[in-house]
């Protein structure tokens, strides 16, 4: 098993380090320019420095080697300046549990991957990889965030080499584990899989990226293009008002964004969540982040299709806010009766009124639920790969809007003295990011076709 940081990343981070690099340099070469009042000197010259300093850390941290081999002989760790090698003879455990970091408003778990050595064998490792686990010492690899891996395959592999050194302290990492006994909660709770599976899922996902593309275009035509002509027009009357506007259709813009465009991406989220029954809790793993949401709350509610906007044909269960598919936003198609009769037990169980009333409601389409396989039909590479497709498209509809802001910028310019100037510098940062946004998805088709190509031969 070998982990190494994608090139992706890399070329991602030395692409914006070049960025910041030149954005840094254009800016030193202003202090030499005439006319420049000191206060600009002084602001400029505290922003270039940052901007140097942000593009030397990100060299930096882009030329590191992040090397881990693991086989039946041991660990070879190469990650960033700490160089070691171990054998399975010198290593008690390998534990992977939570770790608190500081996040925007409070502190969030992340889990990270934790080598404890025998007694008396040294790590020698550095003070930012030195932890403790059970109150002995140990390293701390990585978090499983960092080097972007498939944690389902890389918990199958580690259990394979590791065999009974290996811990798993975090849940939805313990759901992955080949053992059909480690699927089942202590609490004797049920995992239902993410739904629809296989290449079902692979194409509800890519239908509802297509239900996104009108919504994108809606949003462009009624809302970008007036705020910009407003902008322009209002500005040709006095700089102010048209500032004024250009904040106030800044606003409205990304309010828009946030209530139309992104009206499918929930239902996106869900059919990639795996679903855990642990007792009376419902437990979700998306991503990196678990969730959980009481059934005996009295919160719980089954809405049918077309009561929730966005979800498409899907029956959905929430507390209040939808957390599950009962049923495919695509083709309304039910989960497994035997998947729908755990959920009412639970739910029968609460002594709320709310709740018992949403077990009747799933007792009520259990019947309705089809047998057939879903995972059975092939294509999930190509299907997969078609779903990069069209994400990778989204690079030429952003093209326009980046555009946009660009010839109204270079339309405001000759009319006002500053606002166009701003825009302009706002449709070239855009520029930037939407460089680096084509990049990202150009490397997620290609990834997306490689694997594709993989699974066929």
């Amino acid at each position: 098993m070998n982990l190494r940081r994608p090139i992706s990343s890399r070329v991602l981070e030395v692409v914006l380090a070049a960025s910041l690099g030149g954005l840094g340099c254009y800016l030193v070469s202003l202090q030499f320019a005439a006319g420049v009042p000191v206060s600009g000197r002084l602001c400029t010259g505290v922003t270039s420095l940052i901007a140097l300093l942000m593009a030397a850390f990100l060299l930096q941290y882009a030329s590191q080697e992040f090397r881990v081999d693991v086989d039946r002989d041991g660990w070879t760790v190469r990650i960033g300046r700490y160089r070691h090698d171990l054998r399975w003879a010198e290593i008690s455990m390998v534990v992977t549990q939570n770790r608190e970091v500081d996040g925007q408003s409070h502190r969030m778990p992340i889990p990270a991957l934790y080598l404890v050595p025998d007694p008396g064998v040294s790590l020698d490792a550095p003070g930012d990889f030195q932890a403790t686990v059970d109150g002995r010492p140990a390293v701390r690899l990585f978090d499983l965030a960092e080097p972007k891996i498939e944690e389902k395959q890389f918990i199958r592999d580690l259990a394979g080499l590791a065999g009974d050194r290996l811990q798993i302290r975090v849940h939805r990492l313990n759901l992955m584990l080949p053992s059909e006994d480690a699927r089942q909660p202590s609490s004797g709770g049920r995992t239902l899989p993410a739904f629809p599976p296989g290449v079902a899922g692979v194409r509800t996902q890519r239908w509802l990226n297509r239900r996104r593309f009108p919504l994108f275009v809606g949003w462009y035509l009624f809302a970008v293009v007036p705020a910009l002509l407003l902008t322009g027009f209002a500005a040709r009357l006095h700089e102010l008002l048209g500032t004024a506007v250009a904040v106030l259709g800044l606003l409205a813009v990304v309010a828009a964004y946030a209530q139309f465009v992104t009206l499918f991406t929930h239902a996106t989220d869900l059919v990639d969540a795996e679903v855990t029954i642990a007792g009376t809790e419902l437990v979700r793993a998306i991503g990196d982040r678990t969730q959980r949401d009481d059934m005996h709350g009295g919160k719980a509610v089954v809405r049918p299709p077309g009561a929730t906007r966005g979800y498409g044909k899907a029956w959905l269960l929430g507390f209040p806010r939808a957390v599950v598919l009962l049923g495919d936003p695509r083709t309304g198609r039910l989960r497994d009766a035997a998947d729908l009769r755990a959920l009412s037990a639970v739910l029968r169980e609460s002594p709320h009124e709310t709740d018992r009333a949403a077990a009747r409601d799933i007792d009520s389409i259990a019947p309705q639920s089809q047998v057939d396989d879903l995972t059975k039909p092939g294509g999930a590479g190509i299907a997969r790969m078609w779903v990069s497709l069209t994400k990778a498209g989204r690079v030429l509809v952003w093209a326009v809007v980046v555009g946009s802001v660009l010839l109204a910028g270079g339309w405001m310019v000759e009319s006002t003295r500053y606002l166009g100037g701003a825009v302009v510098l706002t449709g070239v940062l855009l520029a930037v990011l939407w460089a680096l946004y084509t990049l990202y998805r150009i490397l997620a088709l290609l990834g997306a076709a490689w694997h594709a190509v993989r699974r066929n031969h």
